[in-house]
């Protein structure tokens, strides 16, 4: 797979009409890990309010690492070699 493939893929996967009401927004960038082998690095805003609410209802949060796994679950499906790291980040 290019990297042009994959990333019409990652596109599509972080469209914002299909991230969780809680995410306000997603982005992506490709780069390398700390041993030099490709990542897709994924970043998924969300407001400091959520931040709280993750942090005191399991449920919630529950709901978060589900969508995260199966977000990674699918990347890594995509056989394209880059590994996925994803993580919350504050809302602007």
């Amino acid at each position: 797979m290019d990297t042009q493939e994959l990333e019409r893929l990652l596109r599509e996967l972080l469209a914002p009409d299909r991230l969780p009401t809680y995410i306000v927004s997603a982005r992506y960038e490709l780069s390398t890990d700390h041993y030099g082998d490709p990542a897709v690095r994924i970043y998924l805003a969300i407001t400091p309010e959520t931040d709280q609410l993750l942090s005191k209802d399991k449920t919630k949060l529950k709901a978060y690492s589900a969508y995260r796994d199966e977000l990674s679950s699918r990347i890594l499906k995509l056989e394209s070699g880059y590994f996925p790291f994803i993580r919350l980040v504050e809302a602007a």
